[in-house]
This record gives C-alpha cells, structure tokens and sequence, in this order.
C-alpha cells in the first residue's frame, strides 16, 4: 500500500511540475506549482517526516504561493504579454528528447540495484530535534549564508518596487 501511495504522489507531483513549466498563464501555473508541493509534502508523510510535512504545507503551498500569485497579481499582465511566456512546441519536443537519456540512466540503476529500496531511515528522521541538530551544527554556515541572501533579495525587491512608484 505504502508503494502505491508514493507512486500516485509522485506521479501528481511529476505531472504537475510539467504543467508548471508549460502553462501560458501564470495563474494556472502558479496553481500547477501548489499540487505539486502538496504532493512533495504527502511523500514526506509517506517518509514519517511529520515536520517536514507540515512545514512544506504551511510555508510553501501556503505562505510562499500567496507570495508568488500576488505578485502575479500586481504584476497585471496584459492578454498579449501572458502569450509570450508560453514554451513552443519545437522546445517542449527537444526537452522531451534531451531527458531520454536520464531516464534510461534512472533505469539501468533502478534494474542494477534490483528495483526500488527506499534507505533505512534512523527512528526520530524529521522530528524538530533532528532537524535542528543537524541544521545548527552541520549545515550552520549555509543556513546563514541563505538567510544573508534572502534579506539582499527583499531588499532589492524593495528598492525595484519603489523605483516603480
């Protein structure tokens, strides 16, 4: 049973990731990114990765998606600047042809290993304490590197904004 789930969800965050990527109106593609980071969070559930579940759930299907439609939002694209933004049918053909070659890798190393086994995960995997033990002890310098990043980026998005008005 447990098989069967991860392959729906994985299959529902797949296609929904392509219908992200090729929608022409960005309303419908902002949406297409929701189901697939609901389907991301129902593999980590499927994971015991409560956390990070729930965590996919509200900050990004949630909070970060608000972000993004608002902006798309203010934007107020015009019929003629959405037609623009589509992929062309030569283009989606040679991304289909380019990511051949991946998926016959992905094969051969599914068949070699003997099929899928998901790694032994440790008992307390995506609890609170275990993800911030590794966070601010491995990982301490990224994660500071990412937040220094994340404020130069509101910051710029602040100075563009009132440069417009």
């Amino acid at each position: 049973m447990e098989n069967v789930v991860f392959w729906i969800l994985s299959a529902a965050a797949i296609s929904a990731g392509i219908f992200t990527v090729t929608r022409k109106n960005p309303i419908s593609a902002a949406l297409s990114l929701v189901v697939c980071l609901v389907a991301v969070a129902g593999l980590f559930a499927t994971l015991s990765a409560h956390f990070l579940f729930v965590i996919q759930l509200l900050v990004y299907a949630g909070a970060v998606m608000v972000l993004v439609i608002y902006v798309i939002m203010i934007l107020n694209l015009r019929e003629r600047d959405v037609q623009t933004l589509g992929v062309s049918r030569p283009r989606a053909f040679l991304s289909i042809i380019a990511s051949v070659p991946a998926l016959v890798i992905l094969v051969g190393v599914l068949t070699a290993r003997g099929g899928f086994r998901p790694p032994a995960v440790a008992g307390d995997f995506g609890s609170v304490e275990s993800i911030a033990a590794i966070l601010f002890t491995r990982y301490l310098f990224p994660f500071e590197v990412v937040s220094v990043l994340l404020l130069a980026a509101m910051v710029g998005a602040v100075v563009l904004a009132l440069r417009k008005f």
